[in-house]
C-alpha cells in the first residue's frame, strides 16, 4: 500500500509521561506517516500553530485551566484543525460535544488509527466518506453485521456480482481490505452502531 501523506498533529498535555505515551503510539500507526510536536503551555501551542500547520490538535480538556475548542478556534484562526480530547477517564457529554471526537488512554491502536484517519485532512477516510454512495453505506452496514455476498444480494433484491463489484469500490476507496478495518470505520462513521454486530 502506498505511503499516505503526512499527517501534522499536536499533542497538548501537561503530563511528560501522557504527551510520550501517545506520541509513541501515534508513531506506530500502520499506514499513516505522522509529524508529532508536543507542547507544555497555551503559548507553544499558539506559536506552533502557526508555524506548523496541524490537522489535528489533541487536548487535555484542562490544558491551560479549561480548554474550550470554540474559544480557541476563534482566538487562534484554528477553523481546519480538527481538535480531539485526551480522555483521561469518562467525560462528561457537555465536555465531549465541545471537541471534535476523543481518544482514550485505552483505546487500542486500531481505535487510534480509524479516529486520526477520519480526522486528518490528508486521509482517504475524510476525503472519501463522502462519496460513499448510500448503497455502498448500505452495503457496509450489512457486511459488518456478519452476512455473506449471497445474503446482501437477497437482501438488496441485486446480483451476486453486483455486490461484489460495490465491495471492491468500497475497498478501492476507503483503502481497507480487512473485515475489521471496516468495521471499525463504519462504528466511527456512525454507519452502524456497535450494539448490531456480530460478536
Amino acid at each position: 500500500m502506498p505511503r499516505k501523506e503526512s499527517v501534522n498533529i499536536i499533542i497538548a498535555e501537561n503530563s511528560p509521561v501522557l504527551a510520550a505515551g501517545f506520541s509513541l503510539c501515534l508513531r506506530r500507526l500502520p499506514g499513516l506517516n505522522v509529524n508529532i510536536m508536543e507542547v507544555k503551555t497555551l503559548e507553544n501551542l499558539r506559536d506552533c500553530v502557526r508555524s506548523a500547520k496541524p490537522d489535528i490538535l489533541l487536548v487535555n480538556p484542562s490544558f491551560g485551566g479549561l480548554f474550550n475548542p470554540k474559544e480557541w478556534r476563534e482566538e487562534n484562526n484554528g477553523e481546519n484543525v480538527s481538535i480531539v480530547a485526551i480522555e483521561l477517564g469518562k467525560l462528561n457529554r457537555s465536555t465531549v460535544s465541545l471537541f471534535d471526537d476523543t481518544i482514550s488512554v485505552i483505546d487500542d491502536l486500531d481505535t487510534i488509527s480509524a479516529k486520526i484517519s477520519r480526522l486528518s485532512t490528508s486521509s482517504p477516510f475524510s476525503e472519501e466518506k463522502e462519496t460513499l454512495s448510500l448503497r455502498e453505506k448500505e452495503i457496509i452496514s450489512l457486511v459488518v453485521r456478519g452476512m455473506t455476498n449471497q445474503e446482501i444480494a437477497d437482501k438488496l433484491f441485486l446480483s451476486i456480482h453486483t455486490v461484489i463489484t460495490h465491495r471492491r469500490n468500497i475497498a478501492r476507496k476507503l483503502e481497507i481490505h480487512s473485515a475489521t478495518g471496516l468495521t471499525i470505520y463504519a462504528i466511527v462513521n456512525k454507519i452502524v452502531d456497535i450494539a448490531d454486530i456480530k460478536v
